[in-house]
């Protein structure tokens, strides 16, 4: 029977049920009106690159492809979760959404439930709702799928070194392993963190609480893992025997990363985050000079967060406030300066919470230009994922309009997909979505965007593909690269496998068709032995060398700098047989004993299709090269290992024309005018480098300006050598102002390696001056100049001769 002293128990338990069920109604709120977008399209995009390994991901699921073996990137099996694209699998894309779905509501309930969790003794998180709520809306909109799964995992991890609750403890450290597993496999370079974390975890417990508890319990996160992963591996559709494959490959990755893929950005925010980074260190110094051990404990697990944010916003650093990688740092410090607000209030750690205070502080500050907390569209969003689910209908129209989209996005002509027809195909370096819009049987590469293959194990991985006669009969390429760098350095193996075992059959911009043919593995012979270069030196190419394997040895200091932040970049050049530098390119300095092509300089989609079919017309040898780095840094040795090779049998070029050029230097050019019926002549030497064979000049380039398209008349040319004369000439009103006028010849002109050539050049029949650029003549290329005015020592002109070889192999 009611008891009237009881209302005074009641009354404080019901408002404490009644607040609690406010808090988290509001919370539920919140969560409802910032869920991500449930259905997103592959096309049309403006970024083709970022979609189509999107693509690719539920692709490769899709067709059975095993991970490791045959398809191998940053995201792992369930890595088409990450993003719910409109896969044509559409059970692909409802699994996705639902895991969106999930994801959201797990990990902002979680993240919640898990801080009030940590000091329920103190009741301290009450004052603090309001900063976690603020840094979970905006951290949460800034981090992925699998940073999300292995927050909250790490979270429980932390959890689990305070709580005294042993159901709890046990609870949790089970629910790691699950959370850990499925971070990894939807990012493959997450699993190198989730080992890191577990099998330092032993050791944090221990030091946290020694004779407290049982240790075994320390590697129930580490056998969860294990178990799990293998379970999501399998249901993933994944051979067991393929996991080592996979584990060596991810490796691979995440070690070459860093060199191949790191870029700058804005020094502010990079000045912020090593603020952060200072007093994140600040305040775990001062929990260790405390003896706080499991405080430490707890922040150095935390401590593992923040740095792999540091690595992923950082390295990969995109200009710009409002968004890219570290927009992901800013967000995940948010949310653990979060956690560091409840886990260091106490009284003793005041320093250490004021330290956190400032992380919050200026991580929230920094976060919000790139975070999206609420969408005016979010009832859209629920009946469009409704919508999709319950109606076949509706799925078949979306379907389509996908399809017809991706098709539109990357225009095919008729007589591109003639020349591909049924066969098989592969799609080089990155739009591989275009298989769907086309209807493409698509078998990629197994690392399938070129810019990915950042290590030479990763290279042979492809290279292998196409040697064992398991690549696609046909390649559309692209002559295309990212970062500035050389697309031929991007894979060298694997270029060296294509260029022996595929041809053009449809040259055409921006998509040239190869066509596989039958071809034996070349073998690589040294030429001229090991030779030892440096750094912001130019080195000369040996005659008959169509291959160089480059050496750049990282020190102890640029290890380093690999692990914490980034080494400094490494560029190359080139000289080109014409004496032009070309350059500077991105050097992805891993890939450099990977044997690189350098018989010829690639500079345009023509001129990889000639390349490929085998006509090396009118490409320019290359003659040296330079690589560049800062001049003062402690990244690499001061020595480069450079070993050049010949190809037996030789790849079989065929020169059918070319182009001869003089050399000058590149700056303190003057005009030299010519009046009506005024002339200059020159006589120089046919460089061999340019030219090895007997050839036929059909025309002569001049580079001249003509005063603004104001001259008159006409330029006559005769070019003669010891015993014959050919003339021509064109109006210069068909010239173009400080550009090559090109004149043709009457008829053929025999010229020969090394031979001596005079060349006249005459103004006719003009009442306003024409002018011959004049530069100081460079070393080693000297020409004998005569003026109207009489000889110009020391100067020299810029010449072209257009030639033609006929019948050469």
């Amino acid at each position: 029977m009611w008891q009237p002293n009881q209302f005074k128990d009641y009354m404080p338990r019901q408002t404490t049920l009644a607040k609690t069920l406010f808090y988290y109604g509001i919370f539920a709120i919140l969560l409802a009106f910032t869920m991500p977008w449930l259905m997103e399209s592959f096309s049309p995009t403006g970024d083709t690159l970022d979609v189509s390994w999107a693509w690719m991901l539920g692709y490769g699921l899709q067709h059975h492809l095993q991970w490791g073996q045959s398809i191998l990137f940053t995201y792992g099996p369930l890595g088409f979760l990450a993003n719910p694209y409109f896969y044509s699998d559409h059970m692909l894309w409802g699994m996705a959404a639902l895991a969106r779905m999930a994801s959201w509501i797990i990990f902002g309930l979680g993240f919640v439930l898990i801080l009030s969790r940590l000091r329920p003794e103190s009741k301290i998180f009450p004052r603090f709702a309001l900063p976690v709520v603020i840094a979970w809306l905006v951290g949460a909109s800034l981090v992925d799928l699998a940073t999300q799964s292995a927050f909250i995992g790490i979270l429980l991890l932390v959890l689990a070194l305070g709580d005294k609750d042993k159901k709890v403890v046990i609870i949790s450290l089970l629910t790691v392993g699950i959370l850990l597993a499925l971070g990894s496999l939807i990012k493959s370079t997450s699993l190198i963190i989730a080992i890191f974390i577990l099998f330092s975890y032993p050791i944090l417990w221990w030091y946290a609480q020694p004779q407290k508890r049982r240790s075994v319990l320390s590697l129930l996160p580490l056998l969860s893992f294990i178990i799990s992963f293998c379970a999501l591996w399998a249901l993933a559709g994944q051979d067991i025997t393929h996991l080592l494959a996979y584990v060596q490959g991810t490796w691979a990755i995440a070690s070459g990363y860093t060199p191949a893929m790191s870029i700058h950005g804005k020094g502010l925010q990079t000045v912020v985050a090593l603020i952060i980074l200072l007093l994140f260190i600040i305040a775990t110094l001062i929990l260790l000079i405390k003896k706080e051990h499991t405080r430490l404990s707890q922040s150095l697990i935390l401590g593992v967060m923040v740095f792999w944010a540091w690595k992923e916003g950082f390295t990969r650093y995109d200009p710009g406030f409002g968004g890219g990688h570290a927009m992901a740092f800013f967000g995940t410090v948010l949310l653990v300066a979060a956690v560091g607000l409840v886990l260091f209030s106490e009284e003793p750690l005041r320093s250490t919470a004021i330290n956190v205070a400032g992380i919050y502080l200026l991580a929230l500050t920094f976060a919000l230009p790139g975070a999206s907390m609420f969408s005016v569209n979010e009832i859209d969003n629920y009946k469009n994922f409704v919508s999709l689910i319950s109606s076949k209908a509706h799925r078949e129209v979306q379907q389509y309009e996908e399809t017809s989209a991706i098709a539109s996005q990357f225009h095919l002509n008729s007589a591109l997909l003639r020349a591909v027809n049924n066969h098989s195909v592969s799609i080089i370096p990155w739009n591989l979505m275009m298989a769907q819009g086309y209807r493409m049987d698509l078998v990629a590469s197994p690392v399938f965007q070129a810019y990915s293959v950042y290590t030479p194990y990763l290279d042979h991985l492809n290279a292998q593909q196409v040697w064992k006669g398991k690549s696609a009969n046909k390649i559309l390429y692209t002559f295309a690269s990212i970062d500035g760098r050389y697309p031929i350095f991007d894979e060298p193996a694997t270029f060296r496998a294509i260029l022996t075992c595929y041809k053009t059959q449809y040259p055409s911009n921006p998509y040239t068709v190869l066509s596989r043919n039958q071809c034996v593995k070349p073998k690589l012979t040294k030429v001229d032995g090991l030779k030892i270069g440096l750094f912001n030196k130019w080195v000369p190419m040996p005659a008959h060398s169509s291959y160089v394997d480059l050496g750049v040895r990282t020190t102890i200091a640029g290890h380093i700098m690999n692990i914490l932040y980034k080494p400094n970049q490494v560029h190359i050049l080139f000289r080109l047989a014409d004496g032009s530098i070309k350059g500077p390119y991105r050097f992805i300095y891993p890939l450099g004993g990977d044997h690189l092509f350098v018989k010829y300089f690639i500079d345009s989609q023509n001129e990889a299709g000639r390349l490929f079919s085998g006509n090396a017309s009118g490409l320019q040898r290359i003659v040296a090269f330079k690589l560049v780095t800062a001049s003062k840094t402690i990244d690499y040795a001061k020595h480069i290992s450079i070993r050049f090779f010949s190809v037996m049998p030789p790849h079989q070029f065929k020169i059918l024309w070319g182009e001869i050029k003089t050399t000058v230097q590149s700056i303190g050019n003057t005009p030299l005018p010519l009046e009506n019926d005024q002339k200059a002549t020159v006589e120089f030497s046919v460089p061999k480098q340019q030219l090895d064979v007997l050839a036929q000049v059909s025309s002569v380039s001049v580079y001249q300006g003509n005063y603004g398209n104001s001259a008159t008349g006409k330029l006559e040319v005769k070019v003669c050598d010891k015993s014959t004369c050919v003339q021509g000439g064109r109006p210069l009103s068909e010239s173009h102002d400080n550009s090559f006028f090109t004149i043709p010849l009457k008829s053929p002109f025999k010229v020969e390696p090394d031979e001596m050539v005079k060349l006249t050049i005459r103004h006719l029949d003009g009442d306003k001056p024409d002018a011959l650029w004049v530069w100081p003549e460079k070393v080693g290329y000297p020409q004998e100049l005569i003026g109207p005015q009489g000889p110009l020592p020391g100067k020299a002109i810029r010449i072209a001769l257009k030639y033609h070889v006929q019948d050469q192999k």
